[in-house]
């Protein structure tokens, strides 16, 4: 069987609109086909549960940017809530790093919707945070180094994404995804082969990790890197942003096979 992880910012969903109908043809072919979608994202379980409803689907989510997973048989019980952990992190910052890192937890309902370009009920999900912490930091290269060599002290580390840099523990979307694909390797009489898609710096371990990857263009960040793995043919590329780029490398992959 194939299970398809995907990004959602800048990948099924468009940068500036967060729609993803020009990848309903694409979503469509999957459900036709049987073939499970899990949702990759820096977005909590509180914003990514409506547009798995919405799509239709109802499969395990990787959630904060792979702090933590979602949808998934005994996971739930058993993570921890990091959110709390890096708000007294922050909080305990001694000069001249105090105040250098803003993040959602900072931020009113409005502030994230004006950061984001979320709606405020979308804002207002996006802060039900349990596993990280995105935002901004605004120091120099020197304050970064040692705000990240503090974050590694205390086991966790920070992730750059399309548009926020996510403080979370050391993991990944690609180690959660190796827990999906064990799930289905678990339920599954069939070999198991994973895609992912995604267009940020933080989908690239997963896009390496698996089987296929497709980096879909944004051309709101500089295209990510060309690694051993996508000159030897497993990673390729969207010639169209976002959903319309996703929608197209899905279908192609539906129509003519793994």
């Amino acid at each position: 069987m194939i299970v398809i992880f995907t990004d959602l910012d800048g990948t099924l969903l468009d940068h500036e609109t967060y729609s993803y109908d020009a990848a309903l043809p694409a979503l469509a072919a999957l459900r036709a086909g049987g073939i499970p979608l899990v949702l990759a994202s820096s977005k909590t379980e509180a914003e990514m549960r409506p547009i798995a409803d919405a799509i239709g689907i109802d499969h395990p989510m990787i959630v904060e940017n792979g702090a933590g997973i979602a949808n998934l048989s005994g996971h739930d019980a058993k993570e921890s809530n990091h959110f709390d952990s890096l708000r007294r992190f922050l909080q305990a910052l001694p000069e001249p790093l105090a105040g250098l890192f803003q993040g959602f937890g900072d931020w009113s309902v409005e502030e994230v919707a004006a950061r984001t370009g979320l709606p405020p009920a979308a804002a207002r999900l996006a802060k039900h945070r349990r596993f990280s912490e995105p935002g901004l930091f605004s120091g120099n290269a020197q304050q970064k180094a040692e705000f990240c060599a503090r974050l590694d002290a205390i086991g966790c580390q920070a992730v750059q994404g399309g548009r926020f840099l996510t403080l979370m523990p050391k993991t990944s979307k690609a180690e959660r995804m190796a827990e999906v694909i064990a799930h289905y390797r678990d339920i599954s009489s069939e070999p198991v082969r994973s895609v992912a898609l995604g267009d940020a710096p933080n989908d690239l371990a997963m896009l390496e990790a698996a089987d296929r990857g497709f980096i879909i263009a944004n051309p709101a960040h500089a295209p990510l890197p060309v690694t051993e793995r996508e000159r030897l043919g497993f990673i390729s590329r969207s010639r169209k942003a976002g959903p319309e780029g996703w929608n197209e490398r899905i279908l192609q992959l539906v129509e003519t096979g793994f």
